[in-house]
């Protein structure tokens, strides 16, 4: 398999050589600048533990050899990637995002300078003073116009303004300036849309997944039996704490261990659907004078915890005001910024410390009455959604007074349709069905094994041999075959998602040269935009990753719709006579190449001439 793909990889480059066709190398003072030319760095490009994402990571290294770019890979196990990419430790990596809800702003509020997605740092270490940023939100009915503003002072001002915005035209018209902004930076280098590749053997029954991602078991059947299903998703997850968790793994476990006020379901007919979990039903909101609603949900009569205490209303809005709190830190805890109060709660000092320590967000419980009373800022058509999401399920009260109580089934209470009865950590983790869910009887299912594993070939050889039955990722080369060959169980679904390269903003392209500040922070942004049109996305989806993705021209991923009802991504970026933000045809790739040689040899002086 090495050898094919070393040759297979070795062909990219004589082609790729041969369509960026001649550039001559010019050693001396960039006459355009004025400024003298310094040497390429040499990078070092991030994955994770995969055959898919070492591949690509291999066919990008060779696509920059080409300029004379070299490009080391350094592989990390999945926790160790996440912190690494998280603190900025970086110069170049993989990465990839799928969506929390149907809406653009999904993609766009990751990268506030707050966030705790925000892995290419903007707003970060020395990118945090850098004033550069332009935003001028007065076409739009706001007083702000800011020139030569830091990240701070630009984007996350208008992440903010799209957020309170309530005219649909207006907001979505700013989220494209968001992704314009972001784009222009060079940072994220949009590869593919995502599909969801996964195996499924064809005696399971009532499955279902969603366009994120998760998957769900709960109702199914194998041939008619509920004894037992055994599935791989991935490996050790980093962590089972619906506010701490940030992965779709994760995620997919959390989605059978708790119940929030609303879950993702399918109706009679099959369709997805957002459905009442333990609220009754899901209500209206009022819409207040000032322009907050408030919504007043009541939970289902006698719910219990898996050790069989009461589920109370508290023990949502504790674990939301927990999970948006400053002292927890999650990643997803900007989740709640639609959340009357969440400004005042999450102000911080110099030092990070709150303001506000004593504020809460706006959301009242009534333990007596089982009703739960919360106000959002103003309305938005994906508040439902959000009640799905992980990070708004309860916890247990217990979970407060340790911080570990997510990594042992002993202390692992939830209040979901299964419980964890055991986990051989880094083996398997077996949930069994939780007799005081509600809704128990309508649970099929009674026990799910989840197997750990992020070795495509080990989870192949089990789907095969009738251990596993459903696996989420297959060896790439083995694709075609198994298109061909298991053409019942080979899935290829539609999610919303991106597959992308994010550089560290604050990683210096331009070591030794004469430029500084905003003047070298521009020509970085040049350099990065340039090394990305280096890359050939019609060969990474064909050849690579051949998952029936689609190349990406833009960050917000396709699936997402406009204020007009058209696809997001196809009204990205200004460009005439193709989608996005750069020309992802196959006919392009050459002019792309040529572009992106121009560019470089600007700034450096051993652009490899061809």
């Amino acid at each position: 398999m090495k050898k094919i793909l070393a040759l297979v990889l070795a062909l990219v480059m004589v082609l790729s050589i041969v369509a960026c066709g001649k550039t001559e190398n010019n050693n001396e003072e960039n006459t355009d600048t004025g400024v003298k030319k310094v040497s390429i760095p040499s990078l070092t490009y991030l994955y994770n533990t995969n055959e898919s994402h070492k591949a690509i990571g291999e066919y990008l290294q060779s696509a920059l050899a080409v300029a004379g770019i070299t490009m080391s890979l350094e592989n990390q196990e999945w926790a160790t990637f996440l912190e690494t990419r998280k603190n900025g430790d970086y110069s170049i990596a993989r990465n990839g995002w799928l969506a929390d809800y149907n809406d653009p702003i999904c993609f766009l509020d990751m990268w506030t300078s707050g966030s705790g997605n925000n892995d290419v740092q903007f707003g970060k270490g020395a990118h945090k003073d850098l004033a550069m940023y332009n935003l001028d939100l007065t076409p739009y009915g706001y007083e702000t116009k800011v020139e030569n503003g830091t990240w701070a002072e630009t984007y996350d001002v208008l992440i903010s303004a799209i957020k309170s915005c309530t005219v649909p035209a207006d907001r979505y018209a700013m989220m494209h300036l968001a992704e314009d902004m972001l784009m222009e930076t060079g940072c994220i280098v949009p590869l593919y849309y995502y599909t969801d590749l996964y195996m499924i053997d064809d005696t399971v029954n009532g499955f279902f997944s969603n366009p994120l991602g998760y998957k769900y078991f709960m109702n199914a059947d194998v041939d008619g039996k509920t004894d037992t299903i055994s599935v791989c998703l991935a490996s050790e997850p980093q962590t089972l704490d619906p506010a701490l968790n940030s992965a779709v793994d994760g995620a997919t476990m959390v989605a059978h261990l708790f119940a929030g006020l609303a879950k993702w379901s399918q109706d009679a007919d099959g369709n997805l659907v957002i459905a009442p979990d333990a609220a009754e039903e899901l209500v209206e909101g009022v819409v207040n004078e000032d322009g907050t609603v408030t919504y007043t949900y009541t939970l289902r009569e006698g719910m219990k915890w898996s050790n069989g205490d009461e589920v109370k209303a508290s023990d949502y809005v504790n674990a939301w005001n927990r999970a948006a709190s400053l002292e927890l830190g999650a990643d997803y805890g900007y989740m709640f910024e639609v959340v009357d109060g969440y400004a005042e709660m999450t102000e911080a000092d110099a030092d990070g410390n709150a303001v506000n320590p004593d504020a809460k967000l706006n959301a009242v419980a009534d333990d007596e009455a089982r009703t739960i009373t919360i106000t959002i800022s103003n309305a938005i058509s994906y508040w439902d959604e959000l009640l799905a999401f992980p990070t708004y399920f309860p916890v247990h009260s217990s979970a407060y007074d340790n911080e570990n109580w997510a990594t042992d089934p002993a202390t692992y209470i939830c209040n979901g349709s299964y419980t964890i009865s055991a986990w051989e950590h880094n083996s398997v983790i077996t949930l069994t069905k939780n007799e005081n869910y509600f809704d128990v009887e309508n649970v099929t299912m009674d026990e799910i094994k989840m197997f750990l594993s992020d070795d495509a070939n080990n989870m192949l050889s089990n789907f095969k041999n009738g251990s596993w039955l459903l696996i989420d990722d297959v060896p790439t080369n083995e694709i075609a075959s198994l298109k061909k060959d298991y053409a019942d169980e080979f899935v290829i679904a539609g999610q919303i998602g991106t597959y992308y390269v994010c550089w560290n903003i604050n990683e210096d392209l331009l070591p030794g040269s004469e430029l500084t500040g905003v003047e070298k922070e521009k020509a970085q942004q040049e350099i990065r935009n340039a090394m990305g049109l280096l890359f050939d996305r019609n060969y990474i989806v064909n050849d690579v990753a051949q998952g029936g993705q689609l190349p990406a021209s833009s960050f917000v991923a396709m699936g997402m719709t406009d204020a007009d009802g058209t696809e997001f991504y196809k009204n990205a970026g200004d460009a005439e006579g193709y989608v996005g933000y750069f020309d992802v045809s196959e006919e392009a790739f050459e002019a792309n190449c040529q572009k992106a040689i121009e560019v470089l040899t600007k700034y450096y002086d051993n652009v490899k001439a061809q």
